[in-house]
């Protein structure tokens, strides 16, 4: 990923158009490599700094992530997997709890109206690698990597490390 540059290179305008392009698809937020630890540390750092919705395997409803309903679906495989959204200012994210290798969350690019909404889903992506000790990806919709399988080269939208942000600027290759 030596192709990213930090994300000052790069303007607003930009990254609305390329970053945040409203092409009917979502992005998707990753932190890969995750554990149950990680996931722990995520649904408290959630539930203490936003407004959450959490449908459990139960199909009731909460305001708080119940992690042990997680873990409850994971280690039996049901009834039904929870969910959750929660609102990073105006950005809802959701968040499906797939499995315990990977922390998911995905968001509509149509909520990136302005540079102070990226700001503040930059505040969540910066303030959850902080917490974790781990980078967290954006990426276009499902585009995970995935070694050995001959795709190509993946990059990563925005990678963010600490409180060090880098965007794959991709659009300055066809310029």
């Amino acid at each position: 990923m030596n192709d990213l540059v930090p994300i000052e290179t790069v303007s607003w305008e930009e990254l609305q158009q390329y970053v945040y392009e409203v092409d009917g698809s979502w992005r998707d937020i990753y932190v890969l490599g995750a554990n149950r630890a990680d996931w722990e540390i995520w649904a408290d750092f959630v539930n203490a700094n936003y407004r959450v919705k959490f449908i459990d395997g139960n199909s009731v409803r909460h305001n708080q992530i119940d992690f042990t309903a997680v873990e409850s679906f994971w280690d039996s495989d049901g009834p039904n997997m929870p969910i959750s959204t929660f609102f990073v200012g105006e950005v809802n994210v959701n968040c499906y709890f797939f499995g315990d290798y990977e922390i998911e969350n995905d968001i509509d690019p149509l909520k990136i109206t302005s540079y102070a909404v990226h700001q503040q889903l930059m505040d969540y992506l910066t303030r959850l690698s902080q917490a974790l000790g781990k980078e967290v990806v954006l990426t276009l919709e499902n585009d995970t990597p995935q070694p050995g399988t001959g795709r190509r080269q993946w990059h990563p939208l925005l990678a963010v490390n600490g409180e060090q942000i880098m965007v794959y600027p991709y659009w300055l290759g066809s310029k």
